[in-house]
């Protein structure tokens, strides 16, 4: 038996599947559900913004927007959950930020404000850059689609960091994550891993996303598919004002702070 060979075997023992198991398997996470006591989502969420710093998400979040040629007064988080990653992004860069989700937790979110909008139709605030982490794998093709056009309408660049459905990182964030998080983020993981699309899916869902527009995007799948990144530019997108700093939210956004 080779060497390869043997890595493969191994993969399918840890991960709990054969080869076979890349359809996608769109299973709700344990913290998508209403009803978990906000003691456990705050647990579960202080550990995935330090699984985002372990992997580099934040870091790569961060040197993408500084790197960006275009002046960046505001930063948009969407699907911002409780907003602390969207809090050290803020404080690194020195800009400012404002988060969106639709499910937001006031009671325990970090000192940024933050918007009760579902992303995919409601009106955004107004960004020069946006940015996701780990939120595409919980849409559908469809939904995932129009959420990357209705970005499209209220920022100029859109940078959405998402996990590949791949049987390594599977097995890496059973072997060497799990163990050290909270059993909701040790569970949802791994869901959020078989839930996830492949780098040639998000690029199909992207494209399409796209068509009939000049926006472009460039696409980076990471070492060991343990992330990637679709990094959209918007053709003839709305800019944000630099002069309107106190520039109203929008009606249907409820904001928390």
């Amino acid at each position: 038996m080779t060497l390869l060979q043997v890595v493969l075997q191994y993969l399918a023992c840890a991960t709990g599947y054969n080869f076979q198991w890349m359809i996608r398997k769109n299973t709700t996470e344990i913290l998508d559900h209403d009803g978990v006591p906000d003691r456990l989502v705050q647990r579960a969420y202080r550990d995935l913004a330090r699984i985002h710093r372990w992997l580099g998400d934040t870091n790569l979040i961060v040197r993408a927007i500084s790197q960006d040629p275009l002046p960046v007064h505001r930063i948009l988080d969407v699907g911002c959950a409780t907003g602390l990653v969207l809090e050290e992004v803020g404080r690194r860069l020195g800009v400012e930020v404002v988060g969106v989700d639709i499910n937001p937790h006031p009671r325990i979110a970090a000192p940024v404000p933050i918007l009760r909008a579902d992303a995919m139709c409601d009106p955004l605030p107004f960004a020069d850059v946006a940015f996701c982490m780990h939120l595409g794998h919980h849409l559908c093709e469809r939904d995932l689609a129009r959420l990357i056009r209705n970005v499209g309408r209220f920022c100029r660049r859109f940078i959405l960091l998402d996990l590949v459905r791949h049987p390594f990182p599977l097995a890496l964030f059973r072997l060497f994550i799990a163990p050290f998080v909270c059993p909701i983020d040790a569970e949802d993981g791994q869901r959020s891993i078989r839930r996830s699309f492949t780098p040639i899916e998000l690029r199909s869902i992207t494209a399409s996303a796209l068509a009939g527009s000049a926006g472009s995007f460039r696409q980076l799948v990471a070492p060991l598919h343990i992330r990637q990144v679709i990094d959209i530019s918007y053709a003839n997108a709305v800019r944000y004002p630099v002069s309107s700093v106190s520039q109203p939210l929008p009606d249907r956004c409820s904001v928390y702070s």
